[in-house]
């Protein structure tokens, strides 16, 4: 419907809905025509007035007025259950996602495989976002999430029973790619959401506070089951990830569902055509770079990273013991980062923090070239979880800073299904690298070494877009230098923090009666 701006005028000074629907069919205004109404009495004032409401609710909305926003309370106990609905999918799906490559080598799997096994789920995860991004304006984006994540978890019964069936690889990989298209079909529903419950203004603390839970739950997951897996076998914690997987649902069900907010603004889909691409970039060009960014950042990281568990566990044969603990080493690191770098990210700015996780998550795979012993794989493995932790957070809180609410299910989706393109390209590249230089020497590394090498210069190389990234929000922080925040970030704030840690823990007990007298001074004057 094309409503012209003189009719939107309209409506905002005050006329009934009747005229404005007049004005509305005709697209025009004459001057002569408007004529300012006679005095009414307050009674048919206010029928006056609420007849405009509606009508202005129908201009911005799409739709008649629903409730936009939870009760305080009601929003309080839904980002409480949001966490614990958090807590159960990252323990279900630190399981599955630790142990699948793992359990992949078990069924004789070659690096071949393990790269189609990671560019199929990838490439799932990538087709699952156009529907994923269709479904809410058809459905709640609630059931959307409860019947993805149901379905999800019931394909990984089959899964279980797959040693008994013969143990094909092939089927694996067909099954876990199912099972990652359902649980990937959920995000963008569930993005949206969740945007819409949290306050622009808490999220970096929010987030970094979930992810903290998150990160602790799939740390007692890997812990435990990876003890379990010493004395039992893989169908065994699998069938613990399903059944923590609906708990997931449990507590998801409690979670409040905002009313889906509709404004006509314009539309966005995803075209290959030259004059399409052009205004996309017109309309929302930070989203169009960022998009960029992210996505040539994921095909240089997934050349490599499916293949450090392979150099892991074949080619260093460090064993399920030390794997468990480098599991849980990298668990711990990022389930302390988080807040850390929400913190960051609200004081300096999603742009500048977005820099500094970006180099180092570039050093990764070149610290990999060094790694000799368990002991260096656990150094290695923190640091990348240190880096990852705060990427992924500045880069999911970034994406729903330039997605408008209305639109953010089908923005999310098309973001994730570019950079779904390019994590499965990556993939798919890597697993035919590392087939091609299994016996290959260059320097003085060898075999997937070379392949780490690869990917620290895509990466490296990745890096030129960020100049062009631009902050949604302007701070008083935007005049500081990234070098001045990356050596907050990575030498001088955790020092500070660590000196605090320890002259909290060696302080004598008569300094905490100190302390309170000057307080108690300061607030008597």
């Amino acid at each position: 419907m094309v409503i012209s701006r003189k009719a939107r005028e309209v409506l905002v000074k005050g006329y009934t809905s009747k005229t404005a629907k007049v004005l509305t069919k005709k697209g025009i205004i004459e001057r002569n025509v408007i004529k300012e109404e006679p005095k009414k009495t307050e009674m048919q004032h206010n029928q006056s007035i609420k007849k405009t409401d509606i009508s202005r609710a129908i201009l911005v909305r799409g739709t008649l007025a629903k409730k936009e926003s939870l009760s305080e309370d009601k929003a309080k106990k839904s980002l409480r259950y949001a966490i614990f609905e958090g807590a159960c999918n990252s323990a279900s799906t630190t399981i599955v996602n630790s142990y699948s490559i793992p359990f992949a080598l078990a069924l004789r799997a070659t690096n071949m495989e393990i790269g189609l096994l990671n560019a199929l789920k990838s490439l799932a995860e990538t087709v699952s976002q156009i529907p994923g991004g269709t479904l809410p304006k058809y459905f709640s984006r609630k059931s959307v999430w409860i019947y993805s994540t149901i379905i999800s978890r019931l394909l990984w019964i089959p899964i279980i029973l797959l040693p008994f069936l013969g143990g094909s690889v092939i089927a694996f990989i067909i099954l876990a790619a199912l099972a990652n298209f359902f649980m990937a079909l959920r995000g963008p529903a569930w993005t949206s959401l969740i945007g819409d419950i949290v306050p622009q203004d808490i999220r970096g603390r929010y987030f970094g506070r979930r992810n903290m839970v998150t990160g602790i739950a799939g740390l007692a997951a890997a812990l435990v089951v990876g003890n379990l897996l010493l004395a039992s076998n893989f169908q065994t914690i699998f069938s613990i990830s399903v059944a923590i997987g609906f708990l997931a649902v449990f507590y998801f069900l409690r979670v409040e569902e905002t009313a889906f907010k509709r404004v006509f603004h314009y539309g966005h889909s995803i075209s290959f055509n030259p004059s399409s691409i052009t205004s996309a970039i017109r309309i929302n060009r930070t989203l169009v770079i960022f998009t960029a960014f992210l996505s040539l950042m994921s095909f240089a990281v997934n050349v490599a990273s499916p293949f450090f568990v392979v150099y892991m566990l074949k080619d260093l044969n460090i064993g399920f013991f030390w794997f468990t603990i480098v599991i849980v080493a990298g668990g711990l690191i990022s389930m302390a980062s988080q807040p850390y770098w929400g913190k960051l990210a609200d004081k300096y700015g999603e742009k500048k923090i977005m820099t500094v996780t970006s180099i180092l998550v570039c050093l990764t795979p070149f610290f990999w070239l060094f790694v000799s012993s368990p002991v260096h794989v656990i150094l290695v493995e923190s640091f990348a979880s240190f880096a990852i932790a705060g990427f992924d957070l500045i880069n999911f809180n970034f994406l729903l800073a330039v997605t408008p609410a209305e639109k953010r299910p089908s923005y999310v989706a098309n973001h994730t299904f570019i950079r779904g393109l390019a994590i499965t390209s990556g993939t798919l590249l890597g697993g035919i690298m590392a087939q091609a230089f299994s016996s290959s020497v260059f320097l003085w590394i060898s075999g997937l070494q070379i392949l780490f090498l690869v990917s620290f210069g895509l990466r490296l190389l990745s890096l030129v877009m960020i100049p062009l990234v631009k902050d949604i929000i302007t701070r008083e922080s935007d005049l500081v230098p990234v070098t001045h925040v990356f050596w907050q970030a990575v030498a001088v704030e955790p020092v500070r923090g660590l000196s605090h840690v320890i002259s909290s823990a060696t302080a004598y007990p008569y300094r905490l009666e100190e302390v309170k007298e000057k307080i108690m001074r300061k607030i008597k004057k």
